[in-house]
């Protein structure tokens, strides 16, 4: 009855993780049509209650269990570290909510294809929050590369470059990044988004080889002085896709200068070529195309990213201050978060999904394995 419900009335969403949840997830939530945040879950009744007192939020949570089992609720946010994650998010489905999980989806591989299963099995809507598979320049590459405007994709290079740890500001709240066994590294976080992007765009990958290493051996943690880094920080990987495509990624999160995100795709009649700064989002990409005669020169010219794609629910939507705080990432995530309000309500299939989600995570246990191997390894 309350499946029956929920399809008349808006549909209710609970937040675990309050920090990353008001940041990035709960405006991007708030964009959309026909959905309230309702609840908010942190692990202490004090910051529980202090959340949502500052968001305007009903119902504090300081047992994720107690929300998942609640019947007023209808999709569970799960931003949580990922080692925690998986019990959450199967919590979750057990009580017939939907639910969208977070960047690195999981642990490993087989965790992911248990909680993929598991949601299947249930019959409720998995989303995966994937900022960058949300992001509306993105949308576009693949519309023009689906029209054979660039030919046949020959090869794809892409590389997420960032500063974070070469020097640690006061009150970095991801320290614990650098911590090993909670399923974070920069292949496992950058990687996952990385690989999200690239498998949307030019479908499956079938092998890949891959070097990860700590480059930086100790961060400097302000007020503490030198801690080990146990995660590795920097991955360099070539990828073979199905289709027979060529591509690469790199990634690092002690690269100075912070260069940002750079995504370049080639075929036999063009290029496309996204470039943000930082995190790639609809304030800091430009998507560049050279779809003309071949030349000697690089001719590409910048595409503007209609306002279909800049929209939700056919509202542009605005970069904002507040949102430049979370990286610019509230219209890429809402794209995803209206992807999955789609599915419940039938109009439309989440993407990327837990299916898709899991398959994702194969391939950065695959880039572990080559590492161990230094071998191309068949996904």
């Amino acid at each position: 009855m309350e499946r029956e419900a929920h399809m008349t009335r808006p549909l209710r969403v609970g937040i675990i993780s309050a920090k990353w949840g008001a940041m990035g997830h709960l405006p991007a939530w708030r964009l959309i049509p026909d959905v309230e945040v309702t609840a908010m879950c942190t692990s202490r009744q004090e910051t529980a209650e202090a959340a949502v007192a500052q968001h305007g939020i009903a119902r504090p949570f300081w047992d994720f269990e107690a929300m998942c089992a609640d019947p007023d609720i209808d999709i569970i946010d799960v931003g949580s570290s990922p080692i925690l994650r998986e019990s959450m998010v199967a919590a979750a489905i057990r009580a017939g909510k939907h639910v969208v999980n977070n960047m690195p989806f999981a642990t490993s591989g087989k965790a992911a294809d248990r909680l993929a299963a598991l949601q299947q099995d249930a019959g409720v809507v998995g989303g995966a929050a994937s900022s960058l598979a949300g992001l509306p320049h993105l949308a576009l590459m693949k519309e023009m590369i689906e029209a054979g405007e660039i030919g046949e994709v020959f090869q794809i290079d892409a590389a997420f470059q960032l500063s974070f740890f070469l020097e640690i500001m006061p009150g970095f709240p991801y320290l614990w990044f650098g911590k090993a066994g909670l399923g974070v590294s920069v292949t496992r976080n950058h990687g996952s988004h990385i690989l999200h992007a690239l498998r949307y765009l030019n479908g499956p990958i079938s092998s890949v080889v891959a070097r990860m290493e700590t480059q930086l051996k100790s961060w400097n943690i302000p007020g503490e002085g030198p801690r080990a880094a146990e995660t590795d920080d920097t991955c360099h990987a070539l990828l073979g896709f199905a289709n027979g495509a060529m591509g690469s990624m790199r990634t690092s999160w002690t690269a100075a200068d912070s260069p940002g995100f750079t995504l370049d795709v080639f075929g036999s009649k063009g290029r496309l070529k996204l470039d943000a700064l930082l995190y790639p989002s609809v304030s800091t990409a430009k998507l560049y195309a050279s779809t003309g005669p071949i030349s000697m020169v690089p001719t590409g010219s910048e595409v503007i990213v209609p306002d279909r794609l800049l929209s939700v629910a056919g509202r542009r939507v605005e970069p904002s201050a507040a949102d430049m705080m979370n990286g610019g990432q509230t219209l890429s995530l809402a794209r995803v978060f209206e992807s999955v309000v789609a599915e419940i309500r039938g109009t439309g299939q989440a993407m990327p999904n837990f299916a898709r989600a899991a398959e994702i995570q194969r391939l950065i246990d695959a880039l572990y394995a080559s590492h161990a191997a230094r071998a191309w390894i068949d996904v």
